[in-house]
């Protein structure tokens, strides 16, 4: 079921035009945060990347799905001093706040999983619990993204190209539809989105201020981490199969977390890639619903 089916929401987030969709009832909203960051050729990631996942989530809480800043519909930054992960980290922040229904369960997905994690770290007064999905930004050492993209055969920006990095990324592909394609493939033809690709790229905003400055903010999210831990229950949902974030980095940061934060817990899917979400949604629903009935219940 399309995310479209439960309309489009707005909210004016500091100047930036935010879209998100939000169904369901529930005492404390679980918040889904998808991955990537603006810029990308291949339509990147957006709030729909949770299609598989929302309407079974929505039968049991109040579900939330942003497009970030830069990405899907949402805005793109005013100034290139936001074109950065810690300006999505603010903007993702400011909307939970001025949204206003908070503490929530924050769940995000690769670039997203360090957005929900930062959050939890930085403002814990709005989070209830926080699921780290796939996210080799969230973990230390290096991902293999770009491994992925360098042996690309298709010129970026088209069809083609998208629907073979999707495919790479994933163990099972049977998520990856025309439909899910098509609507990827209207969001990297936008004018928005071409401008940001040549922001990130053509300007250098990717090299000269974006990579730069996560590496500096994750060296810092790490020596917070080992000094003190999260203050709210954490979950990592890792998936076996992952070919750019591999299971050797989620325990890397399971280690990482363990050693100073008490309510913590992982679990791996078996034959999922980096989209384990949309590859295994029913196994995923079922862990996500179970943790967060968990943390209702003080376990």
């Amino acid at each position: 079921m399309s995310l479209q089916a439960y309309g489009e929401r707005w909210l004016d987030v500091d100047g930036i035009r935010t879209r998100y969709f939000e169904a369901g009832e529930g005492e404390t909203p679980i918040v889904l945060i998808h991955g990537g960051q603006m810029g990308d050729a291949s339509g990147g990631e957006n709030a729909e990347d949770w299609d598989l996942n929302f309407p079974a989530l929505a039968r049991h809480f109040k579900v939330i799905s942003i497009d970030r800043i830069g990405q899907g519909y949402t805005d793109n930054p005013k100034r290139d001093e936001d074109c950065t992960m810690a300006a999505s980290v603010r903007h993702v922040t400011r909307f939970l706040a001025l949204l206003g229904k908070g503490p929530y369960n924050l769940v995000g997905h690769s670039r997203g999983g360090y957005v929900a994690a930062r959050i939890t770290l930085d403002t814990p007064r709005l989070v209830n619990s926080c699921v780290i999905v796939d996210s080799n930004t969230a973990a230390p050492g290096t991902g293999r993204n770009d491994v992925v993209f360098c042996t690309n055969p298709y010129v970026p920006g088209t069809l083609w190209s998208s629907r073979w990095v999707y495919e790479q990324y994933s163990f099972r592909s049977d998520h990856i539809t025309d439909a899910w394609l098509a609507m990827k493939q209207k969001i990297t033809e936008s004018p928005k989105n071409k401008t940001a690709i040549s922001k990130m790229h053509a300007e250098g905003q990717m090299a000269s201020r974006f990579l730069p400055e996560l590496l500096d903010d994750k060296d810092e999210f790490f020596m917070r981490i080992k000094a003190d831990g999260f203050r709210r229950p954490i979950m990592l949902v890792w998936a076996w199969n992952d070919p750019t974030a591999p299971i050797d980095l989620g325990m890397k940061l399971y280690d990482a977390i363990a050693e100073k934060t008490a309510r913590f817990s992982i679990h791996i899917l078996n034959e999922g890639g980096h989209f384990s979400f949309r590859e295994r949604p029913a196994g995923f629903n079922r862990v996500i619903t179970e943790f967060v009935e968990g943390v209702a219940h003080g376990n």
